[in-house]
């Protein structure tokens, strides 16, 4: 049989297998139709098998197994094999007249298929058979199930009464000629099939969007798309692609809403009229990836059967509609056409012989997922380690040594996908040996060329966080040798032939397990040959074959299981003894050991990258110096004193001009894990606390050469000139040198923090990734779930960070005691006394279900920005996650009567979370320090009152509708006139009137209350309001905020009237410069979540609700500063200020950015004292851009009320990005200058008391700014909370 077209495809079907064979088939007669039933198993509920039988041209019977892993409480690992055959008439087993793909004949009359989760067996027409019968093959744990149906009886299909059950319709075709253009010789012409004028679904399409968008640009009597919001706008995208060789065309629609994505797909091309014609697709993440079934089954396709696959009907010849929802739609559609009828079949692809292509953009998950950092590679990983059938060791180390030779460095999330997949491999998580093998010498010089070229990229890193991964990823790279694959090969042969051991068809002494390790050395050798080689020679030792099992479990984690797999990965059982794998008992030859001994050197030299002495002795001749040499060998003999870590850190500092070199590169790792494992051993609560500050000196040496991290460097400096140099002109261990060494201990501990926990989400990301791929349709291993879900914390546990955090926690509590600080640190003391049930969390939840409450809150984390929600009336988080006392957390938690307060007693904390669910009265002491006690029953039934009441409990926010705007931008002269139009910030600021340049206030004007809104009544935002109306409705916040700021509309009026106000003040905006998303961004924030639940918890009605927006150029500020003009502090003077003071903008201070700021104490002047709570170790600063730039700053009629603060509810955004530097403490006047440090902190005392003589003496908390000029800036002050 010939094909409707010469030369268009190169698929082979059983058409063409039935074409070379010679054979002929005849004329279908039937258009194909469905049938389908269900299967139970005897004995498992749960497992069931769905069948369905496609009867036409051909007969396709596809059976799809649910449940059976489950049901018989199986692992990841499971195979599962159809065993089938034909049914005769006397209900003999007989053999199939031609094999279905991928079925294979096991004996005379039995055939099996492998069916992981379904399989379709496909029969010509004239070889269908009546019936087949079957029973499902599970392999498991080197065990066999036999799974049968009810009653234990075979599972039989008859397909001629399961086709019956679905009458085709008759077609009389013929077969087919070969032909080209518009004639089939003997056919006759064919024809172009017709078809409506009209497509229905694709008209509705089309006319909702023409609808929308008209309504957009304000035409057709101004309709608007009703219902219709912005996220569910129909956008359509179209285009047409030739056939090859010019024979007809395709054109299609993708129309994408909010909710689903549906594809159209029409073809014009001559065809008989016989003939059926079927889309054959595959999904893709992306345009040119790896075909796969679609997530969720789409209504009229058929899986084809190779678990990538699926087709569709063309009907009429003409158009198929498919319908995916958005969450699940794949990233671009592929596809060919695929023409069959009368015998004959044709595969048809596009213009110049590639498939069909439909991307689908935006509007589908994947695509939406595609512009990612990194995702390139994230994708080809996945399919790899899931989808591929082919895949092994050496292919991956392939594939990473070709990611590490691009040009450009790796990313972040680059560096975590090669890790993540070398760290899993290296646990044998992912395959190493799947259907594909190699030559030892191959893999050999693929691990040399990775090892030359990670070292390149990892010189290349200049960000910390990718060194890290990319050190994690050394640690997993074996060192290969280019020269040492043929010596594995000959190797092994030499000891067989020495020792006369059966090689092959040569005679000798017969060792089932030499001979398989022989063929695994040949084509798979890898580095668990290294675990396999020590076992066997444990064996040799004892003679007892346990011992060699097991030592290769202890040294690579390699089960009898994993090494009974190897024998049908890549390579065979070349002993015809049915053994499986290695997992075979070997012959006791102890002649044998001391060839063996040698030959572990040989593998340890070629895929040893973490053995300490073969890394020494591989980088012989690379040394800088003989004398590096020694002290390398030196360290590998004492590689388990306590004494080898300052020869360790010695080495690589010698060695740090070298890394470039590959076996360098790995001796420095495997240098670091070995200071590491000795660290490890040490019992830091018996050392004194000079020799644990000794002991974390040598920990953070070594961390900096590891990470060439600028922080890190600056850290280190504070820490050595408090520990080893002038201590910083104060006594070691007194109270002043206790909180300065504690300032260099917390930014230490900030950094390891920020580090472990970046390196944890990204790997975790990847493994998640990983996870989901394998549980994708279609996917060929999944890797084992409890492995990835862990997978992130576990990795970053191997880091130096997590052990310089360990020592800190040792550390840092004697530092606090040395300084005069217990346990606890109070930054709002609440009632006093707090009752209520204790609950263990991770972080506060944005709100508590209804009614419940009071709560105890003992959480892990605290980041400042969080809204207190009602229902809490204690919050006790560990003191690694401490909050400045002026943080908008802190101002919430005493507006709200909040007990919080940190503790740096792990055991404190831990007996609170054991008490979860306990009720307990919580007191503050004279000191700070918080107890806890059983409340009686008085205290109980009272307790109710302890806790904020939200707005379902009766208490309410009044919040008032301000009047319309008077203007469209108000200067700051005209504040006090218009007041109820402006916010507390805009309006206290008018309030300040400095004399004799004693401080400034910022130019300033504001965008009045009530301009957002009488934007959304503007006819070019009509559109624009009503969609807004509707996503507030859905509560998808962030969806909402994103629209704002994309979408509304700024007039020209108004963008002309905020420059000429800021030009007339004296701080111009800049011309070209996009200052409007700024503005727009302010406006959004009302929907942030916290906000949201704010407004719920208080009761505010949304409407009522409204912001201000706050415009002032950016201070180039040398310190911030905020001041409680009265100390808030437990037992303070009620004469006494607080002030708080960071390096750089006010951002670090008030957003509680990991570390802490100076905080102190200040007096009167008469008789006043100075005492300094805390020093700064926020590790980074953030600072003006070096041209200048302004602020947007939010001004709410919801802040500053009588019971409410709500600091920092709304945001305030800069025009451009404001950069984040770290900061050098160890020459920071603030820190050591303490003239300066007191004169500075004198000055903002006194501004203090300034500003409350404008405000009638009332207490207030003022934020401003040091210029570099030493001037003062007042940028906002409000009655103190």
């Amino acid at each position: 049989l010939k094909p409707f077209w010469p030369n268009s495809g190169s698929r082979r079907s059983y058409r063409e297998r039935e074409r070379e064979s010679g054979e002929r088939v005849e004329a279908s007669t039937h258009v194909a139709r469905c049938s389908t039933m269900q299967l139970s198993f005897d004995g498992l509920g749960e497992a069931s098998a769905h069948v369905s039988v496609m009867a036409g041209v051909r007969t396709e019977v596809k059976i799809g197994l649910r449940g059976i892993r489950r049901s018989l409480h199986l692992g990841d690992q499971v195979g599962c094999e159809l065993h089938w055959a034909c049914l005769d008439d006397t209900g003999a087993w007989t053999a199939p007249a031609a094999q279905p793909d991928g079925s294979r004949s096991v004996d005379p009359v039995a055939s099996r298929i492998e069916c992981r989760f379904d399989c379709v067996m496909g029969f010509p027409k004239d070889m269908t058979p009546k019936k087949i019968v079957f029973v499902v093959v599970v392999h498991a744990n080197g065990q066999q199930h036999w799974l049968k149906a009810p009653g234990g009886s075979d599972f039989v299909l008859d397909l001629e009464e399961l086709a019956a059950q679905a009458p085709p319709t008759p077609v009389a075709l013929t077969p087919l000629s070969p032909g080209a253009g518009a004639s089939f010789g003997t056919l006759g012409a064919v024809r172009v099939a017709e078809r409506p004028k009209e497509w229905p679904a694709l008209k509705a399409a089309m006319a909702a969007t023409a609808s929308t968008n008209g309504a957009t640009n304000g035409k057709a009597n101004g309709a608007t798309a009703k219902g219709k919001k912005k996220a569910d706008k129909p956008k359509v995208t179209q285009g047409v692609t030739d056939l090859e060789g010019g024979i007809g065309k395709v054109a299609w629609h993708v129309v994408t809403f909010a909710e689903a994505l549906t594809v159209f797909v029409e073809t014009s091309l001559p065809l008989p009229e016989q003939a059926q014609l079927f889309l054959h697709m595959g999904c893709q993440a992306a345009p040119g990836a790896e075909w796969e079934l679609p997530e969720e089954p789409l209504e009229g396709t058929v899986p084809f059967g190779d678990g990538k696959a699926t087709r569709v009907p063309m009907s009429g010849q003409s158009r198929a509609e498919l319908k995916f929802k958005a969450k699940s739609a794949p990233g671009a559609l592929a596809f060919v056409l695929y023409a069959c009828g009368g015998g004959g079949e044709q595969w048809l692809k596009a213009s110049g012989g590639g498939d069909f292509g439909i991307p689908l953009g935006e509007g589908s998950a994947a695509g939406a997922a595609v512009a990612g950092p990194g995702e390139e590679i994230a994708r080809n990983f996945v399919d790899a380690e899931t989808k591929y059938s082919h895949w092994s060791q050496f292919q991956r180390l392939c594939m990473v040594k070709d990611i590490f030779c691009r040009p450009e460095p790796l990313n972040a999330t680059e560096a975590a996908w090669v890790a993540c997949d070398l760290r899993l491999a290296n646990q044998k998580a992912l395959e190493w040996y799947r259907q594909r093998g190699y030559q030892p010498k191959d893999m050999a010089h693929c691990q040399e060329a990775l090892g030359g070229a990670m070292a390149t990229a990892v010189g290349a890193a200049a960000d910390p966080t990718t060194r890290a991964l990319m050190r994690l990823a050394v640690r997993a790279c074996p060192r290969g040798n280019s020269s040492g694959g043929d010596a594995i090969r000959h190797g092994i042969l030499n000891i067989m032939r020495t020792h006369g051991i059966r090689e092959g068809h040569r005679p000798g002494i017969e060792c089932k397990f030499i001979e398989q390790w022989h063929q695994k050395l040949h084509t798979n050798s890898a580095p668990d040959d290294i675990a396999i080689c020590e076992g066997y020679l444990a064996f040799l030792s004892s003679g007892n074959p346990d011992d060699l099992f097991r030592t290769v479990w202890e040294r690579a984690s390699i089960t009898r299981e994993d090494m009974a797999k190897m024998a049908g990965c890549g390579f065979k059982d070349h002993t015809k003894s049915g053994a499986a794998g290695l997992n075979v008992n070997p012959v006791h030859l102890p002649q044998l050991y001391n060839d063996m001994q040698g030959y572990l050197g040989l593998l340890k030299h070629v895929h040893g990258g973490t053995d300490l002495f073969a890394l020494c002795e591989g980088c012989k001749g690379q040394y800088p110096d003989h004398g590096c040499e020694c002290l390398a060998f030196e360290i590998f003999h004492e590689r388990d004193s306590p004494f080898v870590m300052g020869k360790i850190i010695d080495l690589r500092r010698r060695l740090e001009s070298c890394l470039w070199k590959r076996d360098i590169l790995m001796l420095d790792v495997a240098l670091e894990d070995q200071l590491r494992l000795v660290a490890e051993r040490q019992d830091l609560g018996s050392m004194g606390r000079d020799d644990l500050i000794n002991f974390m000196g040598c920990l953070l040496k070594d961390l900096q050469l590891s990470r060439r991290d600028p922080s890190v460097d600056m850290g280190l400096e504070l820490f050595f000139r408090l520990s080893e140099g002038d201590h910083g002109g104060a006594q070691r261990w007194g109270t002043d040198w206790c909180k300065l060494m504690l300032a260099a201990c917390d930014r230490l501990s900030v950094i390891c923090a920020g580090v472990a926990d970046t390196v944890a989400e990204l790997l975790q990301s990847c493994a998640d990734r990983l996870r989901a791929g394998g549980e994708r349709p279609g996917a060929v291993f999944r890797p084992d779930p409890k492995i990835l879900g862990t997978f992130g914390e576990e990795t970053a546990r191997c880091l130096s960070e997590r052990l310089v955090a360990q020592c800190l926690r040792g550390l840092q509590p004697q530092l606090r005691r040395g300084a005069g600080l217990g346990p606890w640190e109070l930054v709002s003391a609440g009632a006093g006394v707090t009752v209520g049930t204790v609950e263990a969390m991770k972080a506060l939840p944005v709100e508590l279900p209804a009614g419940k409450g009071p709560i105890l809150a003992v959480t892990e984390t605290l980041t400042g920005w969080e809204d207190i929600p009602a229902g809490i009336s204690a919050v006790l988080l560990p003191a690694a996650h401490a909050v400045d006392v002026l943080s908008h957390v802190a101002i919430r938690a005493r507006n709200q009567k909040v007990l919080l307060a940190s503790c740096d007693d792990d055991a404190l904390l831990a007996e609170l979370r054991g008490k979860n669910g306990a009720k307990l009265k919580l007191s503050v002491g004279p000191s700070g320090d918080v107890t806890w006690a059983v409340p009686s029953a008085n205290e109980l039934a009272s307790a109710g009152g302890s806790a904020p009441t939200s707005a379902a409990g009766g208490k309410q926010l009044a919040v008032k509708r301000p009047p319309a705007p008077p203007a469209l931008v108000l200067p700051i002269s005209k504040f006090e006139a218009h007041r109820k139009s402006l916010g507390g910030k805009s309006f206290h600021l008018s309030e300040l009137k400095p004399k004799g340049g004693e401080y400034q206030v910022p130019p300033s004007a504001t965008v009045p209350f009530g301009t957002f809104e009488e934007l959304l009544q503007d006819p070019a935002n009509e559109d624009f309001r009503e969609q807004l109306e509707e996503l507030t409705e859905e509560g998808e916040w962030a969806k909402v905020r994103s629209f704002v700021v994309d979408e509304l509309q700024v007039p020209a009026k108004l963008e002309a009237a905020v420059v000429e106000q800021m030009a007339t003040l004296g701080a111009p905006i800049p011309a070209g410069v996009e200052w409007q998303r700024a503005l727009k961004g302010v406006w959004a924030s009302k929907w942030t979540d916290r906000a949201v639940s704010s407004r719920r918890q208080m009761g505010v009605p949304e409407d009522n609700l409204v912001l201000a927006v706050l415009v002032q150029p950016l201070a180039f500020a040398s310190y911030a500063f905020v001041i409680h003009t009265r100390s808030p502090m437990a037992g303070a003077n009620k004469e006494d200020a607080l002030v708080e003071v960071v390096v750089g903008l006010g951002e670090s201070l008030v957003s509680n950015s990991p570390g802490r700021a100076l905080s102190a104490s200040v007096g009167p002047a008469a008789g006043g004292a100075i005492e300094v709570h805390t020093y700064p170790s926020k590790p980074t600063g953030v600072f003006t851009p070096e041209g200048g730039t302004h602020i947007f700053r939010s001004d709410s009629n919801g802040e500053d009320l009588e019971g409410f603060a709500g600091a920092g509810l709304y945001d305030s955004i800069t025009v451009a990005p404001c950069p984040h530097r770290p900061v050098a403490y160890a020459s920071e006047p603030l820190v050591f200058d303490a003239a300066f440090r007191n004169k500075l902190l004198r000055r903002l005392f006194d501004l203090g008391r300034l500003v409350e003589a404008n405000f009638n003496g009332q207490p207030q908390d003022i934020e401003g700014a040091v210029l570099k000029d030493g001037s003062l800036v007042v940028l906002q002050s409000r009655p103190q909370v």
